[in-house]
């Protein structure tokens, strides 16, 4: 059975972003952020962003720019794992 993932994602005219389910910011820059959102990779492109908050507690992140794109990946796997292939 596939587990219930708990996020949410909310664009506001494709300048605000409001996420929920945030575990963690693993790279950023004014063009791109890369997330791990409920166990999985996201990646957001952009010009000019702009982490406004995020709550590593509570997992949530608002950030700020001009979005373009944004992809889920698959799930976060051990680095082991990614060596042992």
């Amino acid at each position: 059975m596939e587990e219930m993932l708990n996020d949410k994602l909310e664009l506001d005219g494709r300048k605000r972003l409001n996420m929920t389910g945030v575990n963690s910011v693993d790279g950023y820059s004014s063009q791109m952020l890369n997330l791990t959102v409920c166990d999985c990779k996201v990646r957001i492109m952009g010009n000019n962003i702009n982490i406004t908050s995020f709550n590593k507690s509570s997992g949530n992140l608002s950030a700020e720019g001009d979005f373009y794109e944004i992809k889920y990946g698959g799930k976060k796997q051990p680095l082991i794992k990614k060596l042992l292939k």
